[in-house]
């Protein structure tokens, strides 16, 4: 896995679900103030991994949108440098990680040891494991049936003069973080370190 994260700069995003369920030719009952829809959270469930041709598919997923997210970043920071690329990452990587997961059919996004974009949250099942901030790839089967994948990625010389120590990172970089995540936590890192994970879900069918 780290051997493939080269160049990334991070910023993260997650859909909630609705479920509506139909009997029989009755129109179900419109819901009345005083109830609450129940959501029960996914989890990992322990002892389940898995199959090879699962973590095989979750993987190339990973590349897909490591490859397509980091050539857009080079060439954003060929033409315009690092702050034309912190703006690739704020509007142009949500989409490239849906276009990523509508390709896949699964769903792929990414997470951070300390996020940039509030978005970027890591899903239900994974926060135990982003708490402890796991640096091996973990494949993991959750309670919905689906498989799952929280992938680490380490932080690159590259991406100091955006994720680096506040002091090294330049003043034009810092002011159009400031304007774009105005409660970015995402910098004081060091090369190798921990910068945050992929994370991926694939329907059990």
């Amino acid at each position: 896995m780290q051997s493939h994260s080269k160049t990334l700069c991070f910023s993260m995003l997650f859909n909630a679900f609705a479920c509506l369920v139909i009997t029989g030719c009755h129109k179900p009952a419109a819901p009345t103030a005083n109830q609450a829809t129940v959501i029960t959270p996914v989890s990992i469930v322990v002892g389940e991994t898995p199959s090879d041709e699962q973590q095989q598919a979750m993987l190339a997923a990973k590349d897909a949108l490591f490859t397509t997210l980091s050539g857009r970043l080079m060439e954003a920071m060929q033409q315009q440098g690092p702050v034309g690329a912190i703006v690739v990452c704020q509007k142009e990587a949500p989409r490239m990680a849906a276009d990523v997961g509508d390709s896949h059919a699964l769903k792929i996004g990414r997470t951070g040891v300390r996020l940039r974009n509030p978005n970027n949250q890591p899903p239900t099942w994974a926060k135990s494991l982003t708490e402890s901030q796991i640096d091996t790839p973990q494949f993991v089967k959750l309670s919905s049936g689906a498989a799952a994948a929280l992938l680490p990625i380490k932080l690159q010389g590259q991406c100091l003069m955006c994720h680096g120590p506040q002091e090294q990172i330049a003043p034009a970089v810092q002011d159009q973080l400031a304007k774009l995540y105005p409660d970015d936590r995402a910098t004081g890192f060091r090369e190798g370190e921990l910068r945050g994970w992929f994370w991926i879900e694939m329907p059990a069918n």
